[in-house]
């Protein structure tokens, strides 16, 4: 299936990707350039299955590829800081206040505990979240906890599994999408888990 895209996504890509580049640290390696394409191509699939109309595609696109551009610059309040790029990006493109508005409350929205509202928010919150439904939830969480090290938060592997169960424990998806495809397959790995943590203990 070809991937949705328009001249204005063509440009954010290569906005995005240079700014990554550009800003890359070894200490990054889970808000890197892999997961702003996997959080894309998210948005994308379940943009779709919600059946939205090709210019809210457009828009939460643009907010996935922006969404985590602000952690480059600092991991305390990213999600602002990536809002404030994607808004500076979009009036220089001469795009509609309006679409610029949505795409910095869609990222906003993604900041922890998750507040989403419209349904381009949901969208973008269940795609950077998708991750805990896929088979590379552990991998992705051991990056997590890695990058987190690495800016000197001092987390033992079992405090980091504890943690880690208690986060998905309690995490919800939004859109339909989430709760029907995405749901079980994160309690599978919830029950993995839970194993992993009791394999620990022993």
């Amino acid at each position: 299936m070809k991937n949705f895209n328009t001249p204005l996504l063509k440009r954010t890509k290569e906005f995005v990707a240079g700014f990554i580049a550009e800003n890359f640290t070894e200490k990054i390696c889970y808000h890197n350039i892999d997961h702003t394409l996997e959080v894309v191509e998210a948005a994308e699939i379940i943009g779709k299955h919600c059946n939205i109309s090709k210019e809210d595609m457009e828009t939460v696109i643009i907010a996935a590829w922006f969404h985590d551009t602000g952690y480059f610059l600092g991991c305390e309040n990213h999600e602002e800081a990536s809002a404030n790029i994607a808004k500076q990006y979009l009036t220089d493109e001469n795009i509609d206040p309006e679409i610029i508005n949505k795409v910095a409350n869609c990222i906003l929205s993604t900041k922890i505990p998750q507040t989403p509202n419209s349904t381009l928010e949901k969208i973008i919150c269940d795609a950077d979240l998708f991750h805990l439904a896929s088979e590379k939830f552990f991998n992705k969480s051991k990056l997590l906890w890695l990058e987190l090290t690495l800016h000197n938060q001092k987390i033992t592997p079992e405090s980091w599994l504890n943690q880690s169960r208690e986060f998905v424990e309690t995490h919800e998806y939004h859109t339909s999408f989430g709760k029907e495809i995405l749901l079980p397959k994160m309690e599978k790995n919830l029950a993995s888990l839970k194993l992993k943590i009791k394999e620990y203990e022993i």
